[in-house]
């Protein structure tokens, strides 16, 4: 059975790696980009504690993530589709926010709608 996990989280983050101390960002802007570099996944912010990127599966698609070195927040902007997480089962929609533990197996299936996701990894332990 698919759960729902919806949590508000608002927070700060500092783009070290960036030549200013912060910046804003459109997510038509980051779409376009991603588009015009081909593949799944545009990382914009990268420094010592944080990344974070646009991951997109269109209609259908499979996904082949496999565990991650660190732990990773998923923002469900668009579509539809399930979140695999080992044993468990969650339903990725619009609104909805997803935490994967580091190296923890996990995958989108079922894709329904284009898949359009904000994602963070904190690169601390």
């Amino acid at each position: 059975m698919a759960k729902h996990i919806i949590f508000l989280v608002l927070f700060s983050i500092t783009t070290t790696a960036m030549a200013q101390d912060s910046e804003g960002f459109k997510l038509e802007e980051l779409y376009a980009q991603a588009k015009e570099k081909g593949g799944n996944y545009l990382k914009f912010i990268d420094n010592d504690k944080l990344t974070s990127g646009i991951y997109q599966l269109e209609k259908g698609a499979v996904d082949n993530q496999r565990p991650h070195e660190w732990d990773e927040i998923y923002y469900i902007l668009e579509g539809k589709a399930t979140l695999n997480v080992e044993n468990e089962s969650y339903e990725a929609l619009p609104g909805v926010i997803l935490f994967v533990k580091a190296k923890v197996d996990h995958t989108f299936v079922n894709i329904e709608e284009d898949l359009k996701v904000l994602v963070f990894f904190s690169k601390t332990e």
